[in-house]
């Protein structure tokens, strides 16, 4: 569970930043957390973000069951729930009806996620681009939970273009 505070990632990343400044430029750095970032859109609505790729990259696992959306069907019911002062009672069944089609606090299965959001942080410091547009890549940058589990432990690997790099990356290193 997360300590319930969000974090301005640009005020933080900056502390991170000085931090990492004297060690080896050649290092990629990655912090991991459980504390919330959130980011500004354009239309300053916050938004509660997953990892954040930079100088260094963070990586937040409450921000991983916090910031991808979860099914549609869970906010109506959340909504309704709300709206009569019932959320607190009836959060734990709407969770077990939608359980499997997200991650939640103290889920088995954030550390597949995890080696996801390493790999995109890698590829960040590596190439200077995280994402790809691809739903079976490891490099998906998944903005609905389902996505994410399908991307992150369906799927579980790279696409051919990412392997690709992958292979050109390890010729390199030989």
């Amino acid at each position: 569970m997360t300590d319930g505070l969000l974090f301005d990632f640009i005020g933080t990343q900056n502390a991170f930043s000085s931090v990492c400044a004297n060690r080896d430029k050649d290092s990629c750095h990655i912090v991991l957390t459980n504390k919330l970032f959130a980011t500004f859109d354009r239309d300053m609505r916050t938004h509660i973000r997953a990892a954040i790729y930079s100088f260094p990259s963070v990586i937040s696992t409450s921000g991983i069951v916090e910031g991808p959306a979860k099914p549609r069907q869970y906010y109506f019911y959340k909504q309704k729930y709300a709206s009569v002062g019932m959320w607190n009672i009836e959060e734990e069944k709407v969770k077990n009806k939608f359980r499997g089609r997200f991650i939640d606090y103290g889920d088995r299965r954030m550390g597949g996620v995890l080696k996801g959001y390493l790999a995109q942080a890698i590829f960040f410091y590596i190439f200077g681009e995280p994402f790809c547009a691809k739903k079976n890549c490891r490099l998906f940058n998944a903005h609905w939970q389902e996505d994410l589990i399908y991307s992150q432990l369906k799927s579980a690997a790279f696409c051919k273009k990412h392997q690709a790099l992958l292979k050109t990356l390890r010729h390199k290193c030989a």
